[in-house]
């Protein structure tokens, strides 16, 4: 009996040991640049018990994973929405400094002060609000995970960096804008993907049938709802967006599988007339950060080469409608585990991770030009009691879009 508990123990040791090395991998895979990581806070791939990038995480976990770090960590907060057609709960995660969720309402407050051109704008000790929206289209799986991930690193990171990120800004994380088409996707994925994965394109695991994730429950394309507002997951979306206003809002998608990287700015030519041409421009700015992350990982980008801009319809255009410097970011699909492309093998993790780096250079950047990015806004909004003809004009689209809420 002895000799068995012996060995039981010794078995139970190696595995532990191998689980740590795993994980300090994944953690070096995600986050090369990581200097310390808050033990007690559970790793997305600790919690799950898979690494992430080697199965697709199911909605309901996501959501369970955000209210365990929200227990664990004074960083992190949960809020509750509303729910889908299909009954899944819209969650929207803050993540900030415990000094500055104690003062929310106030941050709030005077941030939305900014619409009232006899205020001062914000000064630069005011925290940046940044909005990550992740996964409006269910099919494409990566910014799911990587919201995981994120969501991880700003609880678990003890670096003055971080820190710094905590203390100067208000985060939302949104882990998915589609719930229902994720996990159509995710349940594809999960049922015919193979042990070794198979990167053929013809594989059934890359040849999702229709109806795809990419749809919400009444097959609607969400990221073409944000005006019309006719489904309940974009009306549950735009009262929380009203009630802030973000600096910063980046809708995180995917595009073909032989594509690289792509995030703004877009050409000129799918620009809207509507939109002072300073809310484009800072996008520029906001590039340069964008750009370091993934030189830094080695991943290949373009910029300027696609992507409507023009419709409020969109999640990377309503919110300039409202001073918000946002963004759209697409990610080359590997829709599955491993897929061959033009460009080799694309593996799921890679994907996951492209998108993470550009997470954290939007709050990198956001931070370090909030600014300016506060001046943005603020010039933005006091347009709206000018005496030109064309701001008026801009200023009553803006009047419409607001009652349609």
């Amino acid at each position: 009996m002895m000799k068995i508990i012996y060995k039981s123990s010794k078995i139970l040791i190696v595995f532990l040991m191998l689980l740590v090395q795993h994980t300090f991998a994944q953690n070096n895979y995600y986050f090369p640049k990581a200097t310390a990581l808050d033990a007690k806070v559970p790793s997305p791939e600790q919690y799950l018990g898979y690494p992430i990038g080697s199965y697709f995480t199911r909605y309901e976990r996501v959501v369970d994973y955000f209210r365990e770090l929200a227990k664990i960590s004074d960083r992190v907060h949960v809020e509750s929405i509303g729910k889908t057609y299909e009954q899944r709960e819209q969650i929207i995660v803050t993540i900030t400094s415990p000094a500055n969720y104690t003062n929310l309402e106030q941050i709030r407050q005077d941030h939305l002060n900014q619409v009232d051109p006899s205020k001062p704008a914000l000064s630069s000790n005011a925290p940046v609000i940044v909005h990550l929206g992740y996964g409006v289209h269910g099919n494409e799986t990566s910014s799911t995970e990587v919201s995981l991930l994120a969501g991880y690193y700003l609880a678990a990171s003890q670096d003055a960096e971080t820190k710094k990120w905590l203390d100067e800004s208000v985060i939302f994380i949104d882990p998915a804008l589609n719930p229902d088409g994720r996990d159509r996707a995710a349940n594809w994925h999960n049922a015919y993907h193979s042990f070794p994965a198979v990167g053929d394109p013809i594989d059934k695991e890359h040849q999702e049938a229709w109806p795809n994730g990419r749809t919400n429950h009444y097959f609607t394309d969400l990221n073409r709802d944000w005006l019309n507002l006719v489904q309940i997951e974009s009306r549950n979306r735009l009262v929380f967006f009203h009630k802030w206003y973000p600096n910063v809002q980046i809708d995180f998608h995917e595009q073909g599988t032989n594509a690289t990287y792509y995030f703004e700015p877009s050409p000129k030519r799918h620009e809207s007339p509507v939109i002072p041409q300073f809310i484009y421009d800072f996008n520029v700015v906001l590039a340069k950060y964008h750009a370091k992350a993934l030189d830094d990982i080695g991943s290949f980008y373009f910029t300027k080469e696609n992507y409507d801009n023009l419709s409020p319809i969109y999640g990377s255009t309503y919110p300039k409608f409202f001073g918000s410097v946002a963004a759209t970011f697409e990610q080359a699909s590997s829709r599955g585990i491993l897929q061959e492309s033009s460009n080799g093998p694309l593996t799921f993790a890679f994907t996951i991770r492209n998108h993470l780096a550009t997470s954290f250079s939007t709050i990198r950047g956001s931070v370090a030009e909030k600014a300016g990015l506060f001046k943005v806004q603020k010039d933005f909004l006091s347009m709206r009691w000018s005496k030109d003809r064309k701001i008026r004009q801009r200023h009553l689209f803006l009047v419409i879009v607001r009652m349609l809420i």
